[in-house]
């Protein structure tokens, strides 16, 4: 049963979607303005939380362990809206990323994650860690295999555009990459999820934000390129009262 009071309708990604670090686009497949925080805007070393900009450098991640029963549930009264808890900030390729100790990741297998739960909090992560490793891991290709629910054109799109591009140095981008300082999950269902990220600009008050598609699939999350027809691209603006921080 969906936890939204608005129809999930399925439709094609718009073909907005960017990458902006060092010239690299991937233009229609990711989300729009995916990483606009690294633009030019950012100063070098800033980050959008403190655990961002201080945030360990691991090979492609560590593990926390996981809380035994602290998942929430429909039945709780935050299920949409409560953050990930524990949550442990970690640059991976010169991105901070998200490891919860209630909704994964609970297991890495080179520059893949899995075992996310299936619940908003387990959604916002693997929205961050997919999207981040599709753009910017040297072993994108493993994480389109193993991580993504798109069409063949959109798979194409996506490998030709990294195939293309300069390969990201991870540390240009640990000067620039902000961790998401909140997130909204916009619709909700057993088996797909749209999420938005917000990050910071610097200067000014405005954040940016990316919106990201998921699909429940073989027992975990996984990238899709179709959107709940009810969450359009967001512009630049203050950080709306209805996101969540983390």
């Amino acid at each position: 049963m969906a936890m939204t009071t608005k129809e999930f309708r399925r439709h094609r990604l718009d073909g907005r979607g960017k990458v902006i670090i060092a010239a690299l686009v991937v233009a229609g497949v990711v989300m729009a303005a995916l990483l606009h925080s690294c633009s030019s805007d950012t100063t070098p070393g800033s980050g959008a939380l403190g655990q961002s900009s201080g945030a360990p450098t691991t090979a492609k991640g560590s593990l926390v362990p996981q809380i035994p029963h602290r998942t929430r549930t429909p039945a709780d009264p935050d299920y949409l809206t409560a953050a990930p808890q524990g949550i442990s900030w970690q640059r991976v390729d010169g991105v901070p990323l998200p490891f919860s100790a209630t909704d994964g990741p609970t297991r890495i297998n080179g520059a893949v994650t899995g075992g996310y739960s299936n619940s908003p909090q387990g959604a916002v992560l693997a929205a961050a860690q997919i999207a981040f490793r599709l753009a910017f891991s040297p072993d994108y290709q493993a994480v389109v295999d193993a991580q993504t629910d798109v069409s063949d054109a959109t798979r194409s799109q996506l490998v030709a555009a990294r195939a293309a591009g300069p390969q990201p140095d991870p540390s240009v981008i640990a000067q620039f990459a902000s961790a998401p300082v909140a997130f909204r999950v916009s619709a909700f269902a057993d088996n797909h999820a749209t999420v938005y990220l917000a990050y910071p600009r610097t200067p000014g008050d405005q954040v940016r934000f990316s919106r990201s598609a998921l699909i429940w699939e073989g027992g975990d999350w996984r990238y899709s390129d179709q959107f709940d027809s009810h969450s359009p691209p967001l512009p630049d603006a203050p950080l709306p009262a209805t996101f969540t921080r983390f």
